[in-house]
């Protein structure tokens, strides 16, 4: 497990900064609804090409990995609008 870590760190330090940056400008825009959905909604495209990428790297990836981080993402972004526009 700690060699898995340690492997894999800069991919996963890639995927903290994504997410803490779509965070961040969800704090920092929550006046803005419109932009607070672009944010929210790149941020999971994102997640996708991250998950995707990081097993093509590893050559595991495979149709129900990638289809896991699509689901993964969609059913975070949907909550997320729902939050934002409720």
């Amino acid at each position: 497990m700690i060699y898995n870590l340690s492997r894999h760190l800069t991919h996963y330090l890639s995927l903290f900064g994504i997410l803490g940056a779509g965070l961040f400008g969800l704090l920092i825009f929550q006046f803005d609804k419109n932009f607070q959905t672009a944010i929210c909604v790149s941020s999971g495209i994102s997640y996708v090409v991250w998950g995707i990428t990081h097993h093509y790297i590893h050559e595991d990836l495979h149709l129900k990995i990638a289809l896991e981080y699509i689901a993964s993402a969609a059913f975070g972004v949907i909550v997320l609008l729902i939050v934002i526009w409720s």
